[in-house]
């Protein structure tokens, strides 16, 4: 063996001895409920501060970190895995001084109701389809569920109906670690390419759900309250599905608001609550034939526009009430494609919508003439020269749009 290898070795060694690898003791693994504790600072870089121990959860497994304070300070950041690191700018800390922390339990209690809510729920979902999971977001804001496989809207009815069973009866929450070589088929839900460690952290829920999962969980399931999904979404190309849902007293608050209005709707279309479905579908329909009737009768009554003239030009004008806008710009530009005219067509709905065209070989700025009258009633429009279209903030009465219009093209 060279000299000049042993003498590496001691150095590496020497170098272990005076920069050794801290390990920061993970209280919220033991003791979830912990809202405070005290540790001793074993190392500062900058605004981060380790820990000989802590409380804080620097999040992992979609769901984000704790929040809450070093000594009154604000901690902003946590991260790492055996060293854990709290930021905390513009501090005054030491290595070897002693720290209090105090989590903003609030926010971390919902977000362990959000886990363990997730467990359920996907594990409920997962019973009635073949299902992939593909990201977990948890925080405060929002909790979201990224799925593939086939779900429709009876699927999540019934498995947020199981989970809310499960909430209601009550379920212990129980964590072990298991050897990774026993993580057999059968066994909790894991990815084991996603972990390196030999022992794997197993939650488990009553019977109901066993899955792999560093995060921070109730004592029970009926602690969570209530489960509520509140959108369900297309994600694609991340995956076929997101899964927006709420949980405890946020959860009944949406759920009773979402209840109420849909018994006022079901009111106002003149159906019970449970045939509202039916109901809307059946207005649906009645609203698509009005709708073609409507498209009919439109293209109708454009075709039988008749021109007249305004010194050397043909000059189109009408006005309609709840016509397809787009049906009504390309009949303008159908009348004007011959030469030698003019096209004010205007659509009445809610507001008062302006198409105005003229026929390439009349000098004409559409944009300008169409702003010129919209501005008098607080529209405006664009376009090209030789086609525009906008409109107004409310309605105004069509023959005072068309009107103005003559009275300009006399003018040009």
């Amino acid at each position: 063996m060279s000299n000049s290898f042993l003498y590496k070795l001691s150095v590496d060694y020497l170098h272990e001895l005076s920069h050794p690898q801290v390990m920061t003791v993970k209280l919220y693994e033991a003791d979830p409920y912990l809202r405070e504790f005290t540790a001793t600072i074993t190392k500062v870089e900058g605004d981060w501060v380790v820990l000989d121990r802590t409380g804080f959860y620097p999040g992992g497994g979609g769901q984000e970190r704790d929040r809450g304070t070093l000594d009154g300070r604000d901690v902003t950041g946590i991260k790492g895995k055996e060293e854990i690191s709290h930021q905390v700018p513009g501090h005054d800390l030491t290595v070897g001084s002693q720290v209090k922390g105090i989590l903003d339990w609030d926010n971390r209690y919902g977000l362990m109701k959000a886990h363990t809510g997730e467990h359920l729920l996907f594990s409920s979902l997962s019973r009635r389809t073949e299902m992939e999971l593909v990201k977990i977001s948890l925080s405060k804001e929002k909790k979201v569920l990224i799925v593939k496989g086939h779900l429709d809207w009876d699927m999540v009815r019934d498995a947020v109906q199981e989970v809310n069973d499960i909430i209601a009866a009550g379920a212990e929450v129980t964590c072990q670690h298991v050897d990774r070589e026993n993580m057999g088929e059968g066994g909790p839900r894991v990815k084991l390419d996603r972990i390196s460690d030999r022992m794997v952290r197993v939650v488990s829920i009553g019977d109901h759900d066993s899955a792999a999962c560093a995060g921070v969980h109730l004592k029970n399931a009926k602690e969570i309250g209530m489960l509520l999904v509140s959108k369900f979404t297309s994600a694609k190309p991340a995956g076929d599905w997101e899964i927006e849902f709420l949980v405890g007293p946020e959860a009944i608050r949406t759920a009773v608001d979402h209840s109420v209005r849909s018994l006022i709707l079901a009111e106002r279309m003149g159906a019970l609550p449970q045939d509202s479905l039916t109901a809307f579908d059946n207005r649906d329909r009645e609203l698509t034939r009005a709708r073609d009737s409507l498209k009919t009768y439109g293209r109708l009554a454009l075709s039988s526009l008749q021109p007249v003239k305004l010194g050397e030009r043909n000059y189109y004008s009408g006005s309609f009430t709840g016509l397809d806008r787009k049906l009504v710009m390309d009949k303008a530009n159908e009348m004007v494609a011959g030469g030698g005219s003019v096209a004010a067509l205007v659509c009445q709905d809610d507001k008062t919508f302006l198409v105005l065209a003229c026929s390439t070989d009349v000098r004409l700025d559409c944009v300008s003439l169409l702003n010129s009258v919209l501005s008098q009633h607080g529209g405006r429009g664009g376009g090209k020269p030789n086609f525009a279209s906008g409109g107004t903030a409310g309605q105004v009465e069509a023959s005072i749009i068309i009107d103005e219009i003559i009275r300009l093209l006399k003018m040009s």
